[in-house]
């Protein structure tokens, strides 16, 4: 008996996809959200640092591309400073152009990118125009963040929905100083 044409696009076609659409939500939101996803080999793991592309090739880090726009990944793991986003997006930048957006591992292109660094050139500048928790070249791990922050000095604000001093949402940005 011949399978009819609406059997085969539901059967066939539209019901898995909508199996693997409701398997991603469950994985996503349900039974551990975070913890599950992070079986995947990309989305937040919860592991203390922000890995994305820029971290990768600074690092060599997985590039599980937290703190983009598919996975915002801001309320987990990686934190915006505003103090030093400028210095964070040029420090990504030129270790991203270092190698081509490989890992920097030789003497030679840690100098490239150290140049670049102490002297910017317009393109990397032009990249980091944009100083907000959207461009993820500005964000830090929340690891580095809260080495390098002095929370008497530094407002961390890991809040995308929030532009004003607060105590930090991920768990591991320190505490908000100021107002």
């Amino acid at each position: 008996m011949a399978q009819s044409v609406e059997g085969f696009l539901v059967w066939d076609l539209l019901f898995p996809i909508i199996v693997i659409i409701f398997m991603v939500l469950l994985l996503y939101f349900g039974f551990g959200g975070q913890a599950l996803m992070a079986a995947l080999p990309v989305g937040p793991n919860d592991n203390n640092l922000c890995e994305n592309q820029f971290t990768h090739a600074e690092y060599g880090w997985p590039n599980r591309l937290e703190g983009t726009s598919l996975f915002p990944s801001l309320l987990t793991d990686c934190c915006y400073d505003q103090a030093t986003a400028n210095a964070t997006c040029i420090r990504h930048w030129c270790y991203y152009d270092a190698n081509n957006g490989n890992p920097v591992t030789t003497n030679a292109e840690i100098a490239n990118a150290e140049s670049c660094i102490q002297n910017p050139p317009s393109s990397v500048l032009s990249e980091c125009s944009v100083l907000s928790p959207s461009n993820t070249a500005a964000l830090m791990s929340c690891y580095r963040s809260t080495v390098l922050a002095d929370n008497s000095t530094v407002i961390e604000n890991c809040d995308l929905s929030s532009p004003i001093c607060l105590k930090g949402d991920s768990k591991y940005c320190p505490p908000c100083v100021g107002s």
